[in-house]
């Protein structure tokens, strides 16, 4: 199957904002550049200068492998993706540190996050939570739905970090085919 889901951090900006901002997206294809018009209409902010700061084929969790299938899961594990905000003195802002875990259910996930994000970091707290499964329900990638299997021997997907622009052409191409209609 060439169709594999994708994590992707994207980073740009919005009206009103002062510095980069950032998300998270997840996507389904073959490679990073054949998910850009996915990225773009999962961005809330400007299309222009939106880049992708990391991202990954999202293949596999801690003790799970993934797949994907046209059809829900139904053996009752679920990917979760985690953001954990944390603290260190004398450090301006808030630290983020983000996740996939595979689990039964949120809090199973949660416990599993507090346990290896942000560890040493004071007044540790969550801050988002997505159930990919959910995700994929709704649409945002496809259809596609997310299947866990154990997997003793799975560690974490590999993430490539950099700055990767989504080209302007594609950006335009994109803003051309979301004008709305005008009226007559």
């Amino acid at each position: 199957m060439s169709d594999r889901l994708i994590a992707c951090v994207l980073g740009g900006t919005a009206p009103r904002a002062k510095t980069e901002l950032h998300d998270v997206a997840f996507a389904v294809g073959d490679s990073l550049e054949s998910v850009h018009d996915q990225l773009l209409d999962s961005w809330f902010g400007d299309p222009n200068g939106l880049h992708v700061d990391a991202w990954c084929f999202l293949e596999s969790v801690e003790g799970y492998r993934l797949r994907l299938e046209r059809t829900p899961a139904d053996n009752g594990l679920h990917l979760y993706f985690l953001n954990i905000g944390g603290y260190r003195p004398g450090e301006f802002g808030e630290r983020h540190a983000w996740g996939f875990f595979g689990a039964r259910n949120k809090s199973e996930a949660k416990d599993k996050a507090r346990q290896t994000l942000l560890v040493g970091h004071t007044l540790q707290h969550k801050d988002d939570l997505y159930d990919v499964d959910d995700c994929l329900r709704i649409g945002r990638v496809q259809d596609w739905h997310v299947h866990l299997e154990p997997d003793a021997d799975a560690r974490p997907s590999v993430v490539t970090n950099g700055y990767f622009p989504l080209p302007a052409s594609t950006v335009r191409a994109w803003q051309e085919r979301h004008k709305a209609p005008r009226p007559s």
